[in-house]
């Protein structure tokens, strides 16, 4: 597979924006480079990770119809496994208010990213595609998208499992709302010799912004909401419904922030310790497995232009009966060719 990446990313750079035939063919390029330094204590797996992130695409545009292809591939420093490319293909029609998109979509194509309670940022990283189909509505009011990730194919070694998404945001002003709501289905394997997990996430929050002058002049942003779960083992035929407070504020001055997440509640993950389940289950951070979490994060950005975005965040994060956790985090995100904001 390496040669096929390094064939699209060529083609891509030499195609960043060609007419042929009133079709528009065009190039993109994403690089993200990370390091993340986890100094976890108690039940917390300290690691550290270093890597970067490839993703070439190539696309045909005519109208409303879009075709993309590209490919996705995940080195990580010092390890010996291969991590195999993963396959960019979708199609995508855009309309006034609507957008449908059916293939191996990446993530950056969604309006809103899944908070740390719904996806780790680790599976986020080393798995940021979609494989299913995303339908969107976008007007002056109303945001949202529901999508399925069909994520783990039946075989006589893997589960079957996919997740249903559906979130929105409501408001343009200084006041919204907005919500998450996730379908995890953890099934079988061909052998159908393991237990069947389910799970539904529910996170409706309010929200209030009066950030000014886009990203590096002042920003004040608050969210505060429910997490509830319904978590469901078809062995023991129990559901488990854990509910807590998820609130977050954020304060930042040109190239500084700060922002504080607290949850407070009943442990969101009942399965994470057992090896029918554990993270392949849940998908999500799991420091949102104890009765109360806060992350405090500061971040500097050091450069902030149309295609490079290289930032510092230093995280700690508080858990009961544990020394706090230490985090440093790198990360660099350069785009070139026909690509969004860098900025969410």
């Amino acid at each position: 597979m390496k040669r096929p990446a390094g064939i699209i990313a060529a083609i891509a750079l030499s195609v960043m924006c060609v007419n042929i035939h009133g079709q528009e063919l065009y190039g993109e390029i994403a690089f993200d480079g990370l390091f993340d330094n986890r100094e976890f204590k108690g039940d917390m797996l300290p690691q550290t990770i270093y890597g970067m992130r490839l993703m070439p695409k190539i696309g045909l545009n005519q109208g409303p119809h879009e075709f993309s292809l590209g490919v996705s591939k995940v080195w990580e420093f010092g390890s010996n496994d291969c991590i195999e490319p993963d396959l960019i293909l979708y199609y995508k029609y855009r309309s006034r208010s609507w957008n449908t998109l059916f293939g191996a979509i990446p993530r950056s194509e969604l309006q809103r990213q899944l908070p740390d309670a719904f996806l780790y940022d680790s599976i986020a990283f080393f798995d940021p595609t979609i494989g299913g189909t995303v339908i969107q509505y976008h007007g002056s009011l109303l945001q949202t998208e529901i999508y399925c990730n069909w994520f783990s194919r039946q075989s006589y070694t893997n589960r079957e499992a996919f997740r249903i998404v559906w979130d929105g945001f409501i408001g343009n002003g200084m006041f919204g709302g907005g919500w998450f709501v996730a379908m995890t289905h953890f099934a079988n394997t061909m052998e159908h010799n393991h237990a069947l997990y389910e799970k539904f996430q529910f996170n409706p929050h309010l929200s209030f912004d009066i950030s000014k002058g886009g990203e590096t002049d002042f920003k004040l942003k608050a969210n505060a909401g429910l997490l509830y779960s319904m978590v469901h083992c078809r062995a023991t035929d129990f559901w488990y419904t854990p509910m807590g407070f998820l609130g977050d504020i954020q304060v930042g001055w040109k190239r500084f922030d700060i922002k504080s997440t607290v949850f407070a509640g009943a442990p969101q993950q009942p399965y994470l310790n057992d090896p029918e389940a554990g993270l392949k289950f849940h998908r999500s951070d799991p420091f949102y497995n104890h009765s109360f979490y806060n992350k405090t994060e500061l971040g500097i950005i050091f450069i902030n232009d149309r295609n490079v975005l290289l930032g510092f965040r230093w995280n700690l994060h508080f858990t009961p009966d544990t020394p706090i956790h230490n985090q440093q985090l790198i990360t660099l995100k350069y785009r070139i060719g026909a690509f969004k904001s860098l900025h969410k």
